[in-house]
């Protein structure tokens, strides 16, 4: 990796910035943001030989959170299991972080692009389903990444079915396993038939026929997670 990572706490977040090599030679750079990562070298190894080539270079910032259960969820949500705990539903506060806080200090303290088309969010899992909400509650990213989100989550499709995307010019990346959905969990099992649905009324919500993807990877949830954010980066920030 040729790039730097800096370790940041913005807004009582621990963070990750990854700046490219392009960086230090002047002009500004789009940003992602992306909803905790452990393996943010892994992604930036795979993704800086297509920097300048099919994929413009842009800043990396990964929020990390201690709380994924509670911070990556939009509304309180019954245990999957007797062994692990209920969901919170503190997406809200969660992103109302990053709008108020998280953004505003990288714009002010980097060279960024600040404007909706530059600024990109992603997540995996719940982080998946937490980038893809964002999109219905602030104008300010016009790049989601839904990368094996948790689409199967209590009321999500009667949410996006009752609501407008607050940015209907965004770009939309959704991937999942092929394998995800023969998960013995009922719950998580529904993940194949609802990204299906999410996206169809995505393509409905959004004017632009080419402004979604949906992206088959093989393998079940945990199956090279690096290369499919790689995959939803290089489509997000193509040149």
């Amino acid at each position: 990796m040729k790039g730097t990572i800096h370790r940041l706490n913005i807004g009582e977040r621990n963070c990750l910035l990854y700046l490219p090599p392009e960086y230090e030679a002047g002009g500004r750079y789009p940003v992602v943001y992306i909803n905790g990562t452990d393996e943010l070298p892994d992604i930036l190894e795979i993704l800086e030989p297509y920097f300048g080539k099919e994929c413009r270079p842009f800043l990396l910032l990964n929020v990390e959170t201690a709380r994924w259960n509670d911070d990556m969820t939009p509304w309180p949500a019954p245990a999957m299991n007797a062994q692990s705990g209920a969901f919170g539903g503190w997406a809200d506060a969660y992103l109302d972080t990053f709008v108020k806080t998280i953004k505003p200090f990288i714009d002010t303290h980097y060279n960024t692009k600040p404007n909706p088309e530059d600024t990109a969010i992603a997540g995996y899992s719940l982080g998946g389903l937490t980038a893809l909400y964002a999109l219905y509650q602030y104008p300010i990213f016009g790049k989601i990444g839904c990368l094996s989100g948790s689409l199967w989550y209590d009321h999500w499709l009667d949410f996006m079915a009752s609501h407008t995307p607050k940015n209907i010019s965004a770009q939309v990346y959704i991937s999942l396993g092929t394998k995800e959905k023969e998960s013995k969990n009922a719950r998580m099992g529904r993940v194949g038939e609802c990204t299906v649905k999410a996206s169809a009324l995505l393509k409905d919500q959004l004017p632009d026929e080419d402004s979604l993807k949906l992206e088959w990877n093989d393998g079940g949830h945990f199956t090279e997670i690096p290369r499919r954010f790689c995959r939803a980066l290089l489509w997000l920030m193509r040149k």
